[in-house]
């Protein structure tokens, strides 16, 4: 028996993701050669795989900085999925089985029709051939035409692109009568077309419309409207029994040509075997079409421009929160040399650090990284800095320490929201340190011989779960012995080639400066990713807080 696709459907980011599935193990990941690629900077490379194999489902991570979850549930090993599950990756949601489809689903089939009409943009509006449609006379070409004329209200309308939506149907109804009509639009990430807004007489389910891949491609990448003028007759699309099936009997595609750049395409179809469209109506289509795509474009500029003056206040108020939280420098401790760096990427991003001293002669050193960016990111490092400070000072176990900072901040924050945490407790005189390692980044021990220890992860990210055990990790610097902190923006920093730094080369690095002064290990660790990254986009906070017991 044929094993039905998985899909997996959500949202990375701002943006709406739908995969579709066959059976065997696909890798999930932020690597070009994933089978499921989010890119995101929160994703591994390779960071999870899903079987899908005789109707058994099933998920593991693999070893991603971030962790997988299931339904709220941090997961390493095999774990059965169902239908509906809800999955976490990083700072990526997807559900099985995808959300519900509300819109009709597109499938390209066959080649171009054999005996329909395509007229290029030039012979509909080309100003050299003076050949715009005009209205002669009434009847139904004069109604064309003033659906025309009430388009053009749509560039003056204020709101988002999908609230013009219903309005454009509207518009394609009055105008053509359709059966079904489909609004298009090109995916701004990978480009690919997708279904934005359907409409069927009567008010039924769109279903899947099969159109012809060639048509398609000649639509939007040379301007060309279709029309199809007898599907039925077509020889072309006889071989095509999908089509065929559907009651297809007229249809027309144009492509959203917005003056600039082809967006999408605007398709309406018809089973009337009493009635075909005319070319007159596929010009009129098509003048339709490139006020609808002017319309769109203009509203998703004027929704980019709102959103860039919300963004620019809101991480105004990020980076003030920040500047006021996070230490200007680190305090200085006999015998120890101390010194912390952030380097912001464009966004304000939830890397957080301290070092401060407590009342028992010790010194608390924390470093961290809340899920997300912005002023929700700072507004979760607003609230766990000051109550880690405030619990320290009366509570000595790191473990217990960070059990009763998850209780507050898991009462107190919203589900997506948690941080990826280090709490290090260091006696400066006996140089003992006591840890706990919340989900985060392994920080490295050098040694005076170059020998490397990783302070591996003790428990799970704080804020992720209302109940935890966090385990108490102990270690012991020597004189000369370096402690190095820092967040995910190092080795989650890709290059061109899409290749990670990697935990492994910085501990190589800090290995080969071992005895160097703090600052000069500082530049050193700075210089190697900036060359390794090369001209590559950074995407994410560098955090580096590094303490070295001198001789």
């Amino acid at each position: 028996m044929e094993t039905r696709p998985l899909i997996l459907g959500g949202r990375v980011g701002d943006r709406e993701v739908r995969f579709e599935l066959g059976a065997g193990l696909h890798v999930v990941g932020r690597s070009a050669d994933c089978a499921v690629v989010l890119p995101e900077s929160s994703i591994s490379r390779r960071h999870a795989e899903v079987e899908h194999l005789d109707g058994r489902v099933r998920i593991r991570d693999l070893g991603s900085h971030n962790g997988t979850q299931v339904n709220g549930t941090a997961i390493a090993d095999w774990q059965e999925l169902r239908h509906g599950d809800r999955l976490v990756l990083g700072r990526a949601e997807l559900i099985v089985g995808g959300k519900p489809d509300t819109q009709a689903l597109m499938t390209f089939v066959g080649d171009r029709p054999s005996t329909g009409v395509a007229i290029t943009w030039h012979e509909i509006a080309g100003r050299d051939r003076g050949e715009r449609l005009a209205p002669r006379g009434g009847g139904k070409r004069a109604e064309l035409f003033t659906v025309l004329a009430e388009a053009g209200s749509l560039l003056v309308s204020p709101g988002e692109p999908e609230d013009l939506f219903e309005p454009i149907l509207d518009l394609v109804d009055a105008a053509m009568a359709p059966e079904r009509a489909l609004i298009v639009l090109l995916d701004e990430n990978d480009g690919e077309p997708q279904v934005r807004a359907s409409r069927v007489r009567g008010g039924g389910a769109a279903g899947n419309v099969m159109l012809s891949r060639t048509v398609i491609e000649r639509v939007l990448g040379e301007r060309v409207s279709f029309l199809i003028e007898d599907a039925q007759r077509d020889a072309a699309l006889q071989a095509q029994m999908s089509i065929i099936s559907q009651g297809l009997h007229t249809a027309m595609a144009a492509p959203l040509f917005d003056n600039q750049s082809v967006i999408g395409l605007l398709y309406a179809d018809s089973a009337d075997t009493a009635d075909r469209y005319t070319t007159d109506e596929l010009k009129a289509f098509t003048l339709l079409a490139n006020c609808i795509a002017v319309a769109l474009t203009h509203a998703r500029y004027h929704t980019m421009e709102a959103e860039k003056q919300r963004l620019d206040t809101e991480l105004g108020a990020a980076r003030r929160i920040m500047a006021t939280l996070l230490p200007a420098e680190a305090p200085a401790v006999a015998g120890w040399e101390l010194l912390t760096h952030l380097e912001s990427c464009t966004e304000v991003g939830g890397d957080l650090y301290d070092v401060f001293p407590l009342p028992d002669g010790r010194l608390a050193v924390v470093i961290g990284d809340v899920a997300g960016k912005g002023l929700g990111a700072a507004l979760l490092v607003s609230s766990l800095l000051p109550l880690l400070r405030g619990l320290a000072g009366s509570i000595a176990d790191p473990s217990d320490l960070v059990h009763r900072l998850n209780a507050v901040l898991f009462a107190a924050t919203e589900p997506i929201r948690y941080a990826t945490l280090f709490v290090g407790l260091l006696d400066p005189a006996t140089g003992e340190l006591a840890y706990v390692n919340a989900g985060h980044n392994p920080p490295f021990v050098v040694r005076g011989d170059g020998a490397t220890v990783a302070l591996a992860g003790t428990g799970l990210p704080v804020a992720l779960m209302d109940e935890g055990v966090w385990k108490a990790g102990a270690a012991s610097l020597a004189a000369g012995d370096l402690l190095a902190l820092y967040t995910d923006g190092i080795p989650e920093a890709w290059n061109a080639d899409d290749e990670d730094y990697g935990d492994e080369r910085l501990r190589d690095l800090l290995a080969s400066l071992r005895g160097r002064p703090a600052g000069e290990v500082r530049d050193a660790v700075l210089a190697d990713v900036k060359a390794f990254v090369g001209e590559a986009p950074t995407s994410d906070d560098v955090t580096l807080v590094l303490l070295r017991r001198l001789p």
